[in-house]
Parts: structure tokens; sequence; C-alpha cells
């Protein structure tokens, strides 16, 4: 029977050991990447909770949480493509300083490679107690072509398979989803954590006129919104073409995607099939991000793998209608999500296009 722990302070408490150091450790804490948001998640609620949290990551550019110290390990760059460099962080002076300066701390949270093997090592040189955090759902390789598909595959192993991962003292996964996955991987039974958000990052909300004026919406538009970086892992060519299925380029509905675009390539053609109707905006700021949320009207993802889905969350928690496939681990949890059968398109237009109606109709009668 999988054990499911309400939070992250749930879990700890519910340790042994006597802790109140605790690393919390993952690839990068940027302002990009659901995975740095579980991080500060985490940080928040432990520190909240008087635990002294530290961060380390390989390239820190957000500012860490008040009371919180980020430590930026650095890594090397010597291919194109540079999240091959990663091996070789595990040779590099600040992991070695890692692992030698471990026994500093009561508990090591690891999430993602290399911090996996760095952790593991923390536990046979120091005894410390170190926990693997699990995201994925499964391998992202066939989005990917060259070395960056054998990247994907040999990270995924990394992840799942590697030895670090099977040896570490505690497995948790953040849904039930996920952590059958990672059972399946390794044979070890992983503890559920759900993510949650944090609340003080939306506590300033840039005002509609501000979010209008910035991305070109008039205050009639209805708003469709898509957080997350603009990679194929989240499927953004499908989304914009459900999306343009369902509004027929209707001159008063609006998508909107929001987050970084890290792959030129990829990017360039989500551009060439986005008509006037689709802004892409880039990188914003929380309070911009939070005004974005408030602006929306629903919340839409093609997204085919999730760890979680932190952003319908986060969507759920400004009260947006959710259209997202059954698949993501968030989507069960929200009760204002709409469920679609896994790469099911039609039905996925088909849904969005109710709840945009429905959206529609309900303003009329307010008016």
């Amino acid at each position: 029977m999988t054990t499911t722990r309400d939070s992250i302070t749930d879990f700890v408490g519910s340790l042994e050991d006597d802790i109140s150091r605790i690393a919390i450790c993952g690839t990068s804490y940027s302002d990009i990447g659901g995975v740095a948001r579980v991080i500060e998640q985490q940080a928040v609620e432990l520190r909240d909770e008087g635990y002294d949290i530290e961060i380390f990551t390989l390239e820190g550019t957000r500012k860490p949480p008040e009371d919180v110290s980020l430590h930026a390990l650095g890594h090397f760059e010597t291919s194109p493509y540079k999240e091959v460099d990663k091996l070789l962080t595990l040779a590099s002076p600040s992991a070695l300083n890692f692992v030698r300066s471990a026994n500093r701390f009561d508990l090591i949270i690891a999430h993602r490679f290399p911090f996996s093997t760095l952790g593991h090592a923390a536990k046979v040189v120091h005894d410390v107690p170190y926990v693997y955090w699990s995201h994925p759902s499964g391998s992202s390789d066939e989005l990917f072509e060259g070395l960056a598909h054998i990247w994907a595959r040999v990270q995924h192993h990394l992840e799942t398979k590697n030895y670090a991962v099977r040896k570490a003292d505690y497995l948790c996964a953040v849904s039930e989803e996920s952590g059958e996955y990672i059972e399946a991987k390794t044979g070890r039974e992983a503890i559920v954590v759900p993510n949650t958000i944090t609340e003080s990052r939306f506590e300033d909300v840039a005002d509609e006129e501000t979010i209008n004026e910035r991305f070109d919406l008039t205050p009639e538009d209805t708003v469709v919104l898509h957080v997350g970086r603009i990679s194929p892992r989240k499927n953004i060519h499908k989304l914009i073409e459900v999306f343009q299925a369902a509004r027929q380029e209707e001159a008063d509905c609006k998508l909107l995607l929001v987050g970084e675009e890290s792959m030129p390539e990829y990017s360039e053609c989500v551009r060439e099939q986005a008509g006037d109707d689709v802004v892409l905006t880039g990188f914003v700021d929380d309070e911009t991000l939070a005004g974005v949320y408030n602006r929306s009207d629903v919340y839409a993802t093609c997204s085919l793998s999730e760890g979680w889905g932190l952003p319908l969350s986060e969507a759920s928690y400004f009260d947006l209608e959710i259209v997202a496939f059954e698949s993501i681990p968030a989507v069960k949890s929200l009760s204002n999500a709409h469920q679609v059968a896994e790469e099911n398109y039609d039905e996925f237009s088909e849904k969005l296009n109710a709840v945009l109606d429905a959206g529609t109709m309900t303003t009329e009668e307010d008016d």
C-alpha cells in the first residue's frame, strides 16, 4: 500500500531522525522550471516550521526565500549541448566540497541528477540521510534528436534506475502516478507527497489594465492561458492547433503562452504556426504572472508528461477552469479541471470550446 504524506513538513516530521538542518538540492534554481518552484515551496514551508534550510543548485538566478541560503555550484560548459556537462559536475571542486561538508546537515533532499549522485555520496561518506525526490513520469527522448536524444535517455536512466536512486534512504514522488512509475524502475515503494503552491509568490498582482496593455489585449478578449517553457515536451504546437480549432480564430479570444523560449528552433516553428490570436510573452515575473492568471478565463495544456503539473494548481488557486489530459496527475485533484483522454485532440478542442462558451454565457448573464 502506497504511503502518502500531506506535505513536505508532514513527511520530514514523520522521520525518526532528529532533524534540524536540511539541504534541498536541484539542478537549477532560476525563474523557469517546475522543479525550481517545488524547491522554493519546500524551502518556504520547512523554514516556516522552524527548520534551517539551505538550497544547493548548479545555477541560481532566482532570489531565495528570506532566511534561506542559496549556493550555486556552477557547471562546466564544454559541449554545444550543455546538459551533458552535468556529468562533469561530479568531479568539480564545488561538488566535492558539497560532499565533504555535508555532515553539517541532518537531511539531504535531492531533486534530479547530479544531486542524486551527490546526495548518495554524502550518505556513504557521512551517513547523512538522503531523500531522492522523483519527478519524471516517463522518458522524453522521443521528442529530441541527435545529442539531445541520447542525453534524454541517459538522464532518464540516471533519475530512475541508477544505483544512487535505488539506494536512497527515502524515495518520494510528487503523485501516485509518478510513485508507481519510480517503483517499477527501482523495485522500491515510494512515499507520495503532492506538490503545493507557494501562496506568497502571488501576494502582489498586476492589475488588468497593465496586463492588457503589456500583452496587447482588449477588455473584451477571452483569454486561454498556458504557463510553461516553450518546448516539445509541453506539446505547444498541438495546443495552438486545438485552440484554433475550438475558436476558429474568433477575434475576441486569445491564447496566451507564458514561458521561456529556451529552444530557439522549436520556438521559431511555434511562432510561424501562431496567428494573431496567439501571444508569446516570454518569461514574466511573479507579479505579472499573478496578474495574467487573474486576467485569464481558462487554463489549457496539451502536455502529455508531467510529474505533477504545478501551473494547474496555480490556475486553480486563481479559480480558472482547466482543460488538460487525464494523464497529468494534478488534474485528478482539482475540482475545476476538465479531463480529456490522452492524445484525443478532437475531444480536447470540443471541451475547450464548451468551457469557453459556458464562460461567455456566464459573463453575459452577469452583465
